[in-house]
């Protein structure tokens, strides 16, 4: 404990004639406030009781931390001072550090919990250490929010007993409609199983993520699994789901389940290889309700972007036409930028328009404009026309019709991609290519034999001579 005393100061008195000194009752009121001085300061130094008050970073350097990570200290704490006047909880270390807890921050997390815990919508902590002594704290103040629909907690080591105390909560809870994991390793079969069945039994969770949260363990897997069916959205990324293994062969078969709910399944940033491709798209085959399955980030080269293609459009024959996938978009690089769909094989973005998920379309509709797709091709497939020779000639102008459709829904779609910024780069070879089609299915077709019964004689006239006026 740091003792200051301050003494007295001893002034010349002035004194009166008659002897009374003149300057006592203000030598009274000085030494009554010099002793109240000297036990304020004899009191220990207490650290941040307020949120209000933010413990700089010398503080944290000279208690051992680092000049980065006192800096980071001291900016989580004006980060929760901020978190107070809104209603998001956004918290956010260093990429690549992990900052540590420090007793200190209670306070500050007490403060935050009493502020936002009520109203907060968004509850997002990353690169922020998160023991069981916050989360007793957090979790509780979020049990009574009825506005709350997104958690995700990425790189803040709450170990297997944080894990279960959030899996209690989401029990309670009634609103969620995300939630994500990074980086928040799941090595204990009951603590998955608790997650498990606290997701499944969730009235409004829509969408849950797992970013190398460790699950190639095959058990752990599945359990995980068995509580994802009722989502709309999936996403299992960062893990090491090696060619060949048992974990990928789970996968294959939660896809093969065809449920009814799920709709996007992402398994970005995975080593997955063209053979595990290969069979992800025979599964694919067997699925009706995904409508987007992502891929980017992998080790799939164009051997595996063919595989994923033919999933979903094999112009082998008709019967494989009908039999390939009609909902579901399997990309491996992002669909949404419109300058890489142009670097695209242009077969590949017409498939996946015509995937592309729409009330509007049946499957019906949707079959027909791949098989107008395949006859339009000119490199095999259904381009071969000797199987459309017996057919009545009042088909043809129908068949050509609809491959000069495609074309100009082609151009329009491809308009609608681009931008009009865009459109001089796909003009002209759009152009070229609806003329080649037409050229090459009447090239393709035997119109001989089509026109053998229509065999008519054309009428000849005779031409009149011109009278001539002779003068003799």
């Amino acid at each position: 404990m740091r003792e200051a005393t301050i003494e007295t100061p001893l002034c010349a008195r002035k004194k009166a004639s008659n002897g009374i000194d003149l300057y006592q009752p203000y030598t009274e009121y000085l030494v009554y406030y010099i002793n109240t001085m000297n036990q304020q300061i004899n009191q220990p130094v207490r650290r941040s009781r307020r949120l209000a008050t933010i413990i700089p970073a010398s503080h944290w350097i000279s208690i051992g931390y680092s000049q980065n990570d006192a800096q980071l200290m001291e900016k989580l704490q004006n980060d929760m001072k901020k978190c107070c006047d809104g209603d998001k909880i956004d918290l956010r270390g260093s990429p690549g550090v992990i900052l540590p807890h420090d007793d200190m921050l209670i306070p500050h997390w007490k403060k935050l919990a009493k502020a936002t815990g009520a109203r907060a919508t968004d509850f997002r902590i990353l690169n922020i250490t998160m023991p069981e002594s916050v989360l007793d704290i957090m979790l509780p103040s979020l049990r009574s929010n009825n506005v709350l629909t997104r958690i995700s907690l990425c790189n803040s080591n709450m170990g297997n007993e944080g894990l279960l105390r959030l899996a209690d909560f989401l029990g309670i809870n009634t609103s969620l409609k995300s939630l994500c994991f990074g980086y928040e390793t799941i090595n204990d079969l009951f603590v998955a199983s608790s997650l498990s069945d606290a997701i499944k039994d969730h009235p409004s969770l829509t969408g849950v993520g797992f970013i190398g949260c460790g699950l190639s363990n095959i058990e752990i897997l599945e359990k995980i699994l068995e509580g994802c069916t009722t989502l709309i959205r999936f996403a299992i990324t960062g893990e090491r789901l090696l060619g060949g293994s048992k974990a990928l062969a789970v996968i294959e078969d939660f896809i093969r389940s065809n449920h009814p709910t799920l709709e996007l399944l992402s398994l970005d940033h995975n080593r997955i290889s063209d053979d595990d491709a290969l069979r992800l798209a025979l599964a694919l085959k067997c699925n009706t309700t995904l409508k987007r399955f992502s891929l980017m980030k992998t080790d799939i080269t164009e051997v595996g972007e063919k595989a994923l293609l033919k999933a979903m459009y094999d112009p082998s024959n008709m019967d494989s036409i009908v039999e390939s996938n009609h909902t579901c978009r399997a990309y491996t690089y992002d669909i949404e930028k419109r300058l890489r769909l142009v670097q695209r094989p242009p077969i590949e973005t017409e498939v996946l328009n015509i995937n592309k998920k729409n009330t509007s379309r049946t499957i019906q509709q949707k079959i027909r404009m791949k098989v107008v797709l395949a006859l339009c091709g000119v490199d095999g497939g259904l381009f071969d026309l000797s199987h459309f020779n017996d057919l009545p000639l009042g088909v043809m102008p129908r068949v050509l019709e609809l491959i000069q459709g495609h074309s100009l829904s082609r151009t329009k779609a491809c308009r609608s991609l681009l931008g009009p910024q865009y459109e001089w780069l796909e003009n002209r070879r759009l152009e070229k290519d609806a003329l080649s089609r037409l050229f090459h299915t009447l090239r393709g077709w035997e119109l001989p034999l089509l026109f053998n019964n229509l065999r008519t004689q054309v009428p000849t006239r005779k031409r009149k001579r011109r009278k001539t006026c002779r003068y003799h």
